[in-house]
Formats: structure tokens, sequence, C-alpha cells
């Protein structure tokens, strides 16, 4: 994946903060005329459902429509949330989040996005920011009007691509802009270290709190962030999703087996959460 570097601005140094961090979010300010990228004003939906339905085979056995249709929501989601949940850990800044200002890239033959990129430079900061006098700098008073910034971004985002996604979808209505919830309080999550055993959860769930801190315009759901405790006495980090993937369609085993959810699907218990949790080493 090649791509042509642009010259370093406030968020090229800031993309180089999150690409090194222990999740390391693959995100830069980069040209996007390379193979494999797209922006997300650009993104051609059914193709990529198409190339879902064909992958899944290989990976479970089976496809179902829903599944794939699920899955590309989820990924699409997933970059809005994860590249401005990273930003806002690592640095307290909320970049610009609309379709055109964001890219993903894909391998060929690959329907996961593996890289994001930036096409807008201006960024929204701390007054204690240190280039919070930078022309492509706008100061926010404190770090809850931060974080209704870029709740704010990730809903402004959802609104846009929903509006032509939403008529022809397969998903139940509250999946469509419960991904995007979904998609931000994940990333907070990501944003932490990405393990479900992250070395501070006690600052992922604080963050949660204040970017989605329920019964916001944008999105009513509070972060679904928390703590859960195993049989051997070990802190887990986890959460409930909104909307769901519909693994459980392609499943193996079947919809019935109770692998054929995640530890984060609405379909799993607690109990069956702390069972999968104690198991592992």
């Amino acid at each position: 994946m090649s791509v042509a570097q642009v010259s370093p601005t406030p968020l090229t140094r800031t993309a180089a903060v999150v690409m090194q961090r222990p999740a390391g979010v693959p995100v830069g300010m980069h040209s996007t005329s390379g193979p494999g990228w797209t922006v997300c004003a650009d993104v051609d939906v059914p193709a990529w459902e198409s190339a879902t339905f064909e992958a899944l085979p290989g990976w479970y056995g089976t496809a179902h429509p829903a599944t794939a249709s699920a899955y590309v929501l989820h990924w699409y989601a997933g970059v809005v949330g994860t590249v401005g949940a990273a930003f806002f850990r690592h640095a307290r800044r909320v970049p610009r989040l609309d379709p055109s200002s964001l890219a993903f890239h894909r391998e060929p033959g690959n329907p996961i996005p593996d890289a994001y990129a930036l096409l807008d430079e201006r960024f929204r900061c701390l007054p204690d920011d240190p280039e919070a006098a930078h022309p492509l700098a706008t100061v926010v008073p404190d770090v809850d009007a931060l974080a209704a910034t870029l709740r704010a971004e990730v809903r402004a985002h959802a609104d846009a691509f929903l509006a032509g996604y939403r008529p022809a979808s397969p998903l139940p209505r509250r999946a469509l802009l419960g991904a995007f919830f979904d998609g931000l309080d994940t990333g907070l999550w990501r944003a932490a270290d990405g393990t479900t055993r992250p070395t501070d959860p006690a600052t992922a769930i604080l963050e949660g709190g204040q970017v989605l801190p329920g019964g916001a315009v944008e999105f009513a759901e509070r972060s679904a962030l928390r703590r859960i405790v195993d049989g051997h006495d070990r802190e887990w980090l986890t959460r409930r999703r909104l909307s769901c993937c519909f693994y459980y369609r392609v499943c193996p085993e079947g919809p019935a087996d109770p692998e054929a959810s995640c530890s984060t699907c609405p379909r799993t218990s607690d109990e069956e959460r702390l069972r999968r949790y104690t198991a592992l080493p």
C-alpha cells in the first residue's frame, strides 16, 4: 500500500503518535489516489456487501445477506469511530470526520478496512494544546466540549451516510444508528490499547462516559463500556453492543451454539461472558 505523504501538519504529527500507541490505529494525512482507497463520500455499499457475501463462505462455510450487510455497516461505522476516538484519547484533538474528510483502504480481495486517512487538516482542540494557536486549530473551552464535538462529528457522518443507505437496508432500523454508536464506543475501547484487559480500563470507561454520556441529542444511549470480573478475580473490559453483526446466521455450529454470538453481542448474557473470560489464560 503506497501513499504520497504531504507536508507535516498538527494532525500529521498526531497520526504518528496514534500509530505508535499499543492499539496502533493505522491512520495518516496523505493522498488516497493509490489502489484500494475509498473516500467515505464515494463508498459503493452494494459492491462492498457483494464482496463480503462472496468472502463469507471462505470464513465460515456459508453466507447470509444480513450478515454481509451488517458486517459492512459495522466496518464503515468503525472507520469513523476508531479514528475519532484515537485522536480524542491520545491528543485531545477532534479532526473533521465528515464523509468527504475521511477515507479507508482495503486490500484487493479483502473486504475489511485495514487503514484510514484524514483528508482535512483542520481540527478542534483544548486551550492548552501546544498548537492551539495554529491556523488550522479551533479551540473549544474544555474536555466536555471536545467530547461533544466528537459525538456531533460522528452523528453528522452517520446522518449523511444513512440518508442514502437506510431505504434499501435489510437491517432493523435500530441497528443503523446503533452501529455508529457502537463504532464510537468500541473505538474508545480500542484506543485504550485494543484488548479485553487494558492497562487502564478506568480511563476508557471515563472517556466513554464523557463522549457518550446518555441523553445527548446525537446519541440517547450511554457508553456501554464497563468492567467485569471472572471466576479468577481477574478484571476485564467489556461492553454490550446495540446492533448485531448477525454472525449467528453463518456460525458453522448453527445459531443455537453458545459461540454463535460474540462477547459483546446483545444476545450474549453476562453469565456467558464470564464463562468465556474465565476460560482464557
